[in-house]
């Protein structure tokens, strides 16, 4: 082997390291073309938040991004409500939310169930005062006008609501994510 090696001329020694460099140099294209993918495909992400209308007995979901959030569809939601002494969990479930346009927002429309019974409309009123205080996690999925899917993660703390993270979703993680959520 080392014989064969020490065999090469110099034409053969530069056309192997030119064949090295090239190679390193597609590596490189192909690791920045990623990137400049994933970086685009970023200022592409709705960015979906959860706000409390007090006035309004509700829940508003706003795009507060300049892109068009569609098929957006939110994980049952599991709240602990700790009022005088008595912890309640409620499951809030959301009906879908087809699209939301740049800087809109919209009215959530959704039922509360203690322990799978569903709660009466003039209760689930109520519970909104309750969400006020409550710290909660809400996943959402969702895509943009390109189809790209995206999960986001929702946290809400005292009285800020704030995006946990967002990320892309690939065909994989979508089977299996998207098709858990009941319609």
């Amino acid at each position: 082997m080392i014989q064969h090696l020490l065999g090469f001329t110099i034409k053969d020694w530069f056309i192997l390291v030119t064949l090295i460099i090239l190679l390193f140099c597609i590596h490189q294209i192909r690791r920045l073309k990623k990137t400049i993918t994933k970086e685009v495909r970023s200022h592409l992400t709705p960015q979906l938040i959860l706000e409390i209308d007090v006035n309004q007995k509700s829940l508003i979901l706003k795009n507060e991004s300049f892109f068009l959030a569609k098929d957006i569809r939110i994980e049952d939601l599991v709240i602990d409500l700790d009022d005088f002494g008595f912890k309640k969990n409620i499951t809030l479930r959301f009906n879908q939310v087809y699209y939301l346009r740049a800087k809109e927002s919209i009215k959530l429309q959704f039922k509360a169930f203690d322990k799978n019974q569903e709660l009466p409309p003039e209760v689930v009123e109520k519970i909104i005062f309750h969400l006020v205080y409550a710290n909660f996690k809400a996943k959402l999925l969702y895509s943009n006008i390109e189809n790209i899917r995206f999960s986001c993660v929702l946290t809400k703390r005292k009285d800020k609501t704030y995006i946990e993270k967002i990320e892309p979703l690939d065909n994989a993680e979508l089977s299996s994510k998207w098709l858990k959520i009941p319609p």
